[in-house]
C-alpha cells in the first residue's frame, strides 16, 4: 500500500489479436463486492456506521527489517526481518474479513520470515475466530521491486505452504508489474487473488498536476488482469492528502513544512490571508488551494504572497468513474477495494455511506445531521465534548448550523479554528466555511451545572 510514496507505472499496451472480442464474451466473473482497507493507525468508531460492509481488509500486522539501532533490544541481527500481528480492536461489522500484512520496507522479506509470519497469523486468526469473525484469508501488502518479482513468488511460495488450512491467499500489486515483459505471472500463481492498486501511479503528475487516484480504462486494463484467470478486485483512494505549494512551483511536494501532515481546509478556510482557488484534475478529484494573498504567518509556519496550501479530495464523481469501469473489465473482476476506512473525526477521507452511495449500492442511508456527546468526566461540573456529525461534504457554499442545549450553559470552550459563538445561554451558533464540512466536526467542549441533551438545526 504505497500511500505517500510514488512510483511509475508504464503505460501498458496490449496488442493481442482477438482479445477485446474474446474479453467481451467471457462468462459472468464472481459475485461483485464493495469492501474497504482498514488501516492499523486508524482509530476507528464501528458506530460510524451501522450497515454491515460486503467485505474488509483488515491490517493486522507488519513485516518490517529490523532496525540496526534496535537489534540489540530485539535480539535481532542487522538484516533480520520481524513480524508482529495483534487483532484490532472496535472494527466495523462486516460479512467477510481479511487479514492484511504490511511490509514496511519497499523489498521482499527474506524466506526465513514466512514461516515466522504464518505463525503470527495462526495466533490472529484464533482471536478473531473468538470473536465469531468470518476470516477468508490473508492478504500481503509487499510493494516488491519489479525485478524482484521471482524472489516475491518464492516468498509466497513458502509462506502458503504454513499457512493455516481454509485460508486464501491475496495480494496487493502494484501497476509497473503488469508492464510488458515482467514475471509478475509467477507471483499470480501463488495467490488466490490479487488486488492491483489504482492510485499513486504517476510520478510526472507531481508539479504539474495534483492527482492521487490513477485514470482506470477498462478497455486496457480488463485484458491484462483476465488473462491471469484468477480473481481480481481493484483498489479505489477515497482519502486525500494535503501538500504545500511554493509560489516559485519550484519545489512543490506533498507534506512541505511539517504542520501540512494533519492541516483541514477549516484551518486555513478561517484566515482572512487566503484566497481560495478550486478546481477539479483529471481524475474528478476537488482540488482545493489556498493562497496566501499577502506575507502572513499562521501558527509556527510563514507563507509568502503566492504560497498555498493544496488539497486534493476524493469525490462522489471519482469514485462513481473509477467503481463504472472496474465493473466494466468482467472477466475475474470480482469487486472494488476502497483506500481507505476513516478514522473517527478525520476531515480528508470520504465516509464509508458517501463511498457506498457513490459506488451505487442501494439502501444506503445519508447520514443526518445529528451531535455525539462525549463525556468529559469532569468532577464539580457536567462537561462534555461536542461533535456536529453529517454536515453535507464539501458543501460548495457556507452553512450555518444552530445547536440547542437543554441546559444553559456555563461556558463553552471552542475548538481551535472552529467558527462558533454563543448566541444565547443555551444555544451555539456554528458558521462553517465552504468546502469545509465533512463527516464528524470537533466543536469543543461544553460545560453545564446538570448534564444536558443537545440538538442542531441547520439554517437556510
Amino acid at each position: 500500500m504505497r500511500v505517500g510514496g510514488v512510483f511509475f507505472a508504464a503505460i501498458v499496451a496490449v496488442a493481442l489479436s482477438g482479445c477485446v472480442a474474446s474479453w467481451s464474451k467471457q462468462r459472468p466473473g464472481p459475485a461483485w463486492t464493495n469492501g474497504f482497507w482498514v488501516w492499523e493507525s486508524t482509530d476507528v468508531n464501528p458506530d460510524d456506521f451501522d450497515q454491515a460492509i460486503d467485505v474488509l481488509f483488515v491490517q493486522a500486522g507488519s513485516i518490517e527489517r529490523v532496525d540496526p539501532r534496535s537489534v540489540r533490544a530485539l535480539g535481532k541481527r542487522p538484516g533480520d526481518w520481524r513480524v508482529w500481528g495483534a487483532l484490532p480492536r472496535h472494527l466495523p461489522a462486516a460479512k467477510e474479513y481479511w487479514l492484511v500484512f504490511r511490509c514496511e520496507n519497499q523489498a521482499v522479506p527474506d524466506a526465513a520470515s514466512a514461516r515466522t509470519l504464518a505463525g503470527t497469523v495462526s495466533n490472529v486468526i484464533g482471536d478473531a475466530r473468538a470473536e465469531h469473525m468470518n476470516v477468508a484469508g490473508v492478504q500481503l501488502d509487499v510493494d516488491s521491486p519489479t525485478h524482484a518479482l521471482p524472489q516475491y513468488a518464492g516468498y509466497l511460495r513458502e509462506f502458503r505452504k504454513e499457512l493455516p488450512q481454509g485460508l486464501e491467499l491475496s495480494i496487493t500489486a502494484l501497476l509497473d508489474w503488469f508492464r510488458e515483459g515482467t514475471p509478475v505471472a509467477q507471483v499470480i500463481r501463488e495467490v488466490d487473488e490479487f488486488v492491483p492498486q489504482f492510485y499513486d501511479i504517476d510520478a510526472s503528475a507531481y508539479g504539474r498536476e495534483a492527482t492521487i487516484a490513477g485514470r482506470l480504462d477498462a478497455a486496457q486494463w480488463g485484458p491484462v488482469f483476465n488473462r491471469f484467470g484468477k480473481r481480481y478486485r481493484i483498489g479505489i483512494s477515497t482519502f486525500g492528502r494535503s501538500r504545500f505549494v511554493p509560489r516559485t512551483a519550484a519545489s512543490t511536494g506533498w507534506f512541505g513544512p511539517s504542520m501540512f501532515r494533519d492541516v483541514v481546509p477549516l484551518d486555513i478556510a478561517a484566515n482572512a490571508g487566503f484566497r481560495l482557488e478550486t478546481a477539479r484534475n483529471r481524475a474528478n478529484e476537488l482540488v482545493l488551494r489556498y493562497r496566501a494573498t499577502k506575507r502572513i504567518q499562521t501558527g509556527s509556519s510563514k507563507f509568502e504572497e503566492g504560497d498555498a496550501v493544496e488539497f486534493i479530495l476524493a469525490t462522489p464523481d471519482s469514485v462513481r468513474a473509477a467503481v463504472k469501469a472496474a465493473r466494466q473489465m468482467r472477466g475475474n473482476v470480482a469487486g472494488v477495494v476502497f483506500f481507505r476506512w476513516p478514522g473517527s473525526g478525520e476531515a480528508l477521507t470520504m465516509e464509508p455511506g458517501e463511498v457506498l452511495a457513490a459506488a451505487g449500492v442501494q439502501g444506503v442511508s445519508r447520514r443526518e445531521n445529528r451531535i455525539a456527546i462525549i463525556d468529559g468526566r469532569c468532577a464539580a461540573v457536567a462537561c462534555a465534548d461536542v461533535y456536529l456529525e453529517g454536515p453535507a461534504p464539501f458543501s460548495p457554499k457556507a452553512l450555518r448550523y444552530r445547536i440547542r442545549s437543554s441546559e444553559e450553559l456555563e461556558y463553552f470552550l471552542p475548538e481551535k479554528n472552529m467558527p462558533v459563538r454563543m448566541a444565547a445561554p443555551s444555544e451555539l451558533e456554528v458558521a462553517l466555511p465552504p468546502y469545509c464540512a465533512r463527516g464528524r466536526l470537533y466543536i469543543g467542549r461544553a460545560v453545564t451545572v446538570k448534564p444536558a441533551e443537545f440538538h442542531v438545526e441547520e439554517e437556510p
